[in-house]
């Protein structure tokens, strides 16, 4: 993909808020009788054969065991495949992104193309055409490699199949077929309306418990990766620009929009000259001493102002301007970004020194997905289920012990506000205790510790980088050393 057709899409997703299978051969066999007494003998014997064999292709026997792939030199059958391959296609087509892919449901999954869009999320650099079939096939094909390879590692090394994993694999089964049973359906039909005609219990179960020991031993390995403080600085200072945030603020103001009206009531549409005109009056009155916030306030309809204290560099018009190593602090600008205007003042850039911070936190959850919201007493339930989760919060507090769950190397940001806003206060120091409440994704009482301040931000971001980047190659390198070749059996995957 281009590289001004991937800036396009990005664009657009900011302004919305966001091999070939080989063929198959069956060879028959046909008996030659001479007497006719063996003849009929062998016409019934057929007639039973055949028979036989339609009950075997009706049941997807032939269809789930043929050979899809062979990875380090051993055979995976198309019902194996299938796992990963519908596990990545109905995770997409579930995905609360699916709009962005494109990928249309009622049409041959080998029959549509994957827009530019769809690439740049899932990461596809090939410039060609590809379907979504093959983008399956493929993401089948490098998960399996990956988590076989994985899989013999954590073997070698004494993490393979263990009782917690069996418990792991029973729960989520457990799970799935209460599922299934609510929607009328039996763990095995839902399995083969979710992942194929091919797929069994026994093999979904299978690779599920690959998948786990694979994944196990993955998270393992990368947690175990770290590295020293003189590592983290050369990196760093190789790649200044990956981790480098600027303070900046600016009044943005909107090429196009929908018409709106001035203050004597006429109708005003804005348009790309307007903007850059805006643009241009509202510098000079910085320039001339007002402050870019009571500036905005007299461009309500047609522009917005923001304050950013940490903005990492994306690449657009705006961060190519704040990022340039010319900068000095307080100069101010109009950038122009097309058809949208920036009046932009400069302030710092460089790399987070703020101290991370280590806590030992507990959350006790205010459960309410079973109160009904429109009930009379749904205020009064409520308002029991906080206190009593507020109860439990301040009976763990007392008898504090040192093994709430400890979060380490806290950046801002990272948690939830009400979380984030204790763990830096600037006037909080090591011991320190306390209840936190909020509302949102982790609804409920947080019972805190701190413990204290930890690295840098920076390094926090360097290592992450690092880690990521070398967790990669590894997961690559398995993928080569497993040297998938695809088989006839391919043709029975998707």
């Amino acid at each position: 993909m281009s590289a001004s057709r991937e800036k396009k899409n990005r664009q657009d997703l900011a302004s919305q808020g966001i091999q070939d299978p080989k063929a198959i051969r069956e060879a028959e066999e046909k008996a030659q009788q001479r007497k006719a007494n063996r003849l009929y003998g062998t016409i019934a014997v057929v007639f039973v054969l055949v028979a036989a064999l339609l009950v075997v292709v009706n049941s997807g026997v032939l269809e789930r065991s043929a050979t899809a792939i062979t990875v380090d030199g051993e055979n995976y059958t198309a019902a194996q495949m299938n796992y990963y391959y519908y596990g990545i296609k109905n995770s997409i087509i579930n995905s609360g992104y699916s709009s962005f892919y494109g990928i249309d449901t009622s049409v041959a999954m080998d029959k549509q193309n994957m827009s530019d869009t769809a690439k740049m999320l899932l990461q596809v650099t090939d410039e060609g055409d590809i379907t979504w079939d093959q983008f399956f096939r493929d993401y089948a094909t490098r998960q399996l490699s990956v988590q076989v390879m994985a899989a013999k590692e954590a073997e070698a090394n004494g993490m393979g199949e263990d009782d917690d994993i069996r418990a792991e694999v029973n729960e989520v089964i457990d799970s799935i077929t209460a599922g299934a049973k609510e929607q009328g359906y039996t763990l095995k039909s839902y399995l083969k309306l979710a992942y194929g005609s091919t797929m069994t219990v026994s093999t979904f179960k299978k690779m599920m418990t690959l998948e786990e020991v694979a994944t196990h031993y993955m998270q393992h390995y990368q947690e175990e990766l770290s590295y020293t403080e003189s590592q983290l600085e050369e990196y760093y200072q190789a790649n200044s620009s990956d981790f480098d945030v600027a303070s900046y603020e600016y009044i943005y103001f909107k090429g196009t929009a929908d018409s709106t009206t001035d203050a004597d009531g006429n109708t005003v549409q804005p348009t790309e000259a307007a903007a850059a005109e805006a643009a241009a009056a509202a510098l000079e009155r910085y320039q001339a001493g007002e402050s870019l916030s009571v500036i905005a306030a007299d461009y309500e309809s047609t522009g917005s102002y923001s304050s950013v204290d940490a903005g990492s560099n994306n690449g657009s018009a705006l961060s190519t301007w704040v990022f340039d190593k010319a900068r000095t602090s307080g100069e101010s600008a109009v950038v122009t970004d097309d058809p949208n205007s920036y009046v932009v003042v400069f302030h710092s850039v460089g790399r987070q020194e703020y101290k991370t911070v280590d806590v030992r936190h507990i959350l006790f959850q205010v459960s309410t997905s079973d109160l009904d919201s429109s009930s009379d007493t749904y205020d009064t339930d409520l308002a029991t289920r906080k206190d009593e989760a507020k109860a439990k919060a301040e009976d763990a507090l007392a008898q504090w012990q040192a093994n709430g769950g400890l979060y380490t190397k806290i950046t801002k940001g990272q948690m939830v506000s009400e979380f984030n806003d204790w763990c830096f206060d600037p006037a909080r120091k090591s011991g320190d205790t306390g209840i936190v409440y909020n509302e949102g994704s982790y609804t409920g009482y947080h019972v805190m510790y701190f413990v204290g301040e930890d690295v840098p931000a920076w390094q926090v971001s360097v290592e992450n980088a690092m880690s990521s980047n070398d967790y990669s190659d590894w997961t690559s390198s398995l993928a080569e050393a497993a040297a998938a070749e695809q088989q006839s059996g391919m043709k029975y995957v998707g």
